[in-house]
């Protein structure tokens, strides 16, 4: 029930009070009521409740305001949902390094958005170093060449664990062991271990000590060079301030390896290769996300996006052909090799052109015949189609 300028409590009710106990009388439609109690949930109001009835409540003259109107909900029971919804947020719940991480991903966002601009940026690190900071010297690493053939070069990097180096010694250090680097088309940093160390009793109060190793992963374009990936991990030290702040107290290198293109190693001919046919740029070119926003999902059709590609010469002729799996909704597409570095669809020729689900495809000579068959995984079941020659094939019914 609702009650206007009345204090009794009734279990499971709305009471609507005032903020001042002069009353006054109040004539208000159900969306006036609404509007005055913005922020409240429109559930709390059953359907067809009444509001000019409750005016002979009030007394007086003059209608009231907004804000002297308040609404008080009340529940008979709380909602289990409630403390679940209280540990969402990061630190309020017990993994309290959670919060501590985003902010240390942020600054390494922060970095990552620099040495895309510039690869000598270092201003996102220089900012968050403690005056105590110490790393690892980056000049003093030893070089072992894993593989030399060309066009790719591979070498893993050994550097001292013991820290030596202040702040600006490293970042100096740091901005030189990027000088090969003309641009840098990938920065990703991802924090894979995090946790605090334990602080004796007359230390409480003050910074927290906390250490992350982190993956990184770099790679860019220079003189000389096509392509340089450096990946491996760091171990950096970190203290937690009493104000939430965040200093970088230690940079420890644990491992990184490099490799190095001269020339490019793979080339993307996917448009030569397809191009020819109407259904590459009418469905494949298009992608995930087009056909989320066109394919109907009251039809019962959803895409993941997790299709598989499958390939075997069907058709006997030394050459590989290809089978591509796709969303519910979306014929799955059989193309020929032509030997040439294109390919033909012949989807409807083959009777391969599955509009179901299907996860993904395998070849196999099922039968024994010297032709390669086609299991194809759908969401409901698995079917098998027998390879009747020509690049044609036939469903065989009840094979599984």
């Amino acid at each position: 029930m609702l009650e206007c300028g009345f204090r009794r409590r009734v279990s499971g009710s709305i009471r609507l009070s005032r903020s001042w106990k002069k009353r006054r009388p109040v004539d208000l439609s159900r969306r006036k009521f609404l509007q005055y109690c913005q922020g409240a949930s429109i559930a709390f109001f059953p359907a067809g409740i009444p509001f000019r009835p409750f005016s002979p409540f009030f007394l007086g003259e003059s209608a009231a305001t907004p804000s002297e109107l308040q609404l008080h909900p009340e529940y008979r029971l709380k909602r289990g949902i409630e403390a679940v919804l209280r540990k969402v947020p990061a630190g309020f719940d017990d993994f309290v390094t959670e919060k501590y991480q985003d902010q240390i991903e942020a600054i390494f966002r922060e970095w990552s958005l620099q040495l895309r601009q510039s690869p000598q940026d270092t201003a996102a690190l220089s900012k968050v170093m403690s005056a105590g900071f110490l790393g690892s010297s980056l000049k003093a690493g030893q070089l072992r060449t894993t593989n030399e053939e060309s066009p790719l070069k591979v070498w893993q990097v050994q550097y001292p664990l013991e820290p030596t180096l202040g702040s600006e010694a490293f970042l100096n250090e740091f901005r030189s062991s990027f000088d090969s680097f003309s641009t840098l088309l990938t920065a990703e940093f991802q924090i894979i271990s995090i946790h605090t160390e334990s602080l004796p009793s007359s230390a409480l109060g003050e910074a927290t000590p906390l250490v992350t190793v982190v993956r990184f992963d770099l790679v860019g374009t220079g003189t000389g060079f096509h392509r340089e990936q450096r990946v491996g991990h760091w171990e950096l030290r970190w203290e937690m301030l009493p104000s939430g702040a965040m200093r970088l107290q230690e940079w420890r290198v644990l491992d990184e390896a490099r490799s190095r293109a001269s020339a490019p190693v793979f080339l993307d001919i996917t448009s030569h290769a397809f191009g020819g046919n109407r259904s590459y740029s009418s469905q494949l070119i298009p992608g995930t996300d087009y056909w989320r926003t066109i394919l109907d999902g009251a039809s019962g059709i959803d895409i993941y996006g997790h299709n598989g590609v499958s390939v075997a010469d069907i058709d006997g002729d030394g050459l590989d052909d290809l089978y591509i799996c796709q969303p519910a909704g979306l014929p799955n597409r059989l193309f020929r090799n032509h030997g040439d570095g294109t390919f033909e669809d012949i989807t409807d020729s083959s009777g391969l052109g599955v509009l179901e689900n299907t996860a993904c495809a395998l070849f196999a000579d099922i039968d024994n015949d010297g032709r390669q068959d086609l299991i194809v995984v759908r969401t409901t079941g698995p079917l098998l189609f027998l390879n009747q020659g020509g690049g044609k094939f036939l469903l065989k019914p009840e094979a599984f």
